[in-house]
């Protein structure tokens, strides 16, 4: 990066736990050029996660995720970006982003060499399928290609304080605020079966949480996710609140920053959690590196991953023929010790 580089553009479109955990890239840079206007580029349903930010003076979105219209979503993204910026770094590559910010001139492109890293002007190829560190780290190794080299530190994630009133009124509408032991916040679902940890796991798990400690347990995700938490709600006959679909990306940080300890696999919450400093059980399946707890584990100290790889050779993605033996191997007593654990240190 050049020394007098002020204006600075991060492009990261994904989903919401990998554009989290790109926000170190935003804390190095303002530890490196504290003069430095960042901006950020990212999906429309992440840019809650940044909103509120001090360090970042403007947020873009654009959708990478549709195919059709491609280039003309392209060329108004480069109009949007054309003439502004001294530096981009394009986090997750994608021949759009790299196109849109080419045609808008920026000088200094850093990104990975694939998807048209023709187009970059720094790069540095793509191994983050290896697994063999931590995406956060993966992202400080890109920084280095524009002089940006301190050490990783931890995701943060700001909480909206018209969220934290409707989060207020949301625990005494349901009696959250009643002190009845800690509060243990469960993400069952995921939109990838490999990730998803057994209906009947869970069921067992919270039979066995509450007959131990009294603990009060809430069951979030997405409106996909609703019918799953009450069918495990149901099948266990206890008082478990499912708070699915009930929250905003907002909405869920000032939620999560109240939980006592967050368990579920390896989802958006999950990252969330870890940045508020909530301490995790995170449940891991698939034997593959490039997925695996290594890259994409929770930030932070004090956190129990579990992942119990099976044996076979090939380790399918989304439908497996295995029947997920990898989360089956992972008992509800296990969960449930490390759980108790980490509740008992508090």
């Amino acid at each position: 990066m050049k020394g007098s580089a002020k204006e600075i553009v991060i492009l990261r479109t994904d989903r919401i736990g990998e554009v989290l955990l790109s926000t170190v890239a935003v804390s190095a840079i303002k530890e490196r050029h504290p003069e430095a206007r960042i901006s950020f580029v990212t999906s429309k349903y992440s840019s809650p996660l940044l909103e509120g930010r001090k360090d970042i003076v403007e947020i873009l979105t654009v959708d990478t995720f549709i195919g059709n219209n491609w280039i003309l979503r392209t060329i108004r993204l480069a109009k949007v970006l054309r003439k502004r910026f001294d530096t981009a770094i394009i986090l997750n590559p994608h021949k759009m982003l790299h196109l849109a910010c080419f045609l808008a001139g920026i000088p200094e492109r850093a990104g990975y060499d694939r998807k048209w890293g023709f187009l970059l002007t720094k790069k540095i190829p793509d191994e983050r399928d290896k697994g063999d560190k931590h995406e956060t780290e993966y992202t400080m190794d890109l920084l280095k290609t524009i002089g940006v080299d301190v050490p990783v530190s931890r995701p943060r994630l700001f909480v909206d304080n018209k969220a934290e009133i409707t989060i207020d009124d949301f625990f005494i509408q349901h009696g959250l605020d009643n002190g009845k032991g800690p509060m243990v916040v469960m993400h069952p679902g995921s939109s990838n079966p490999a990730k998803i940890w057994p209906e009947d796991k869970y069921v067992e798990l919270i039979k066995k949480m509450k007959s131990r400690i009294e603990c009060r347990i809430v069951m979030i995700g997405e409106d996909t996710s609703y019918d799953m938490a009450g069918r495990i709600i149901e099948r266990t006959g206890m008082e478990v609140l499912n708070a699915s679909s009930m929250f905003d990306l907002k909405e869920l940080a000032a939620f999560l920053r109240r939980a006592d300890l967050f368990i579920g696999s390896d989802t958006g919450p999950m990252h969330m959690a870890a940045a508020l400093n909530i301490p995790i059980v995170a449940i891991f399946g698939r034997n593959v590196p490039g997925a695996g707890p290594v890259r994409w584990g929770p930030c932070g100290d004090g956190h129990v991953i579990l992942h119990e790889p099976c044996d076979n050779d090939v380790c399918y993605d989304m439908a497996c023929p295995f029947g997920y033996k990898c989360l089956e191997n992972i008992t509800a007593e296990t969960v449930c010790a490390a759980a108790s654990k980490i509740l008992a240190s508090k």
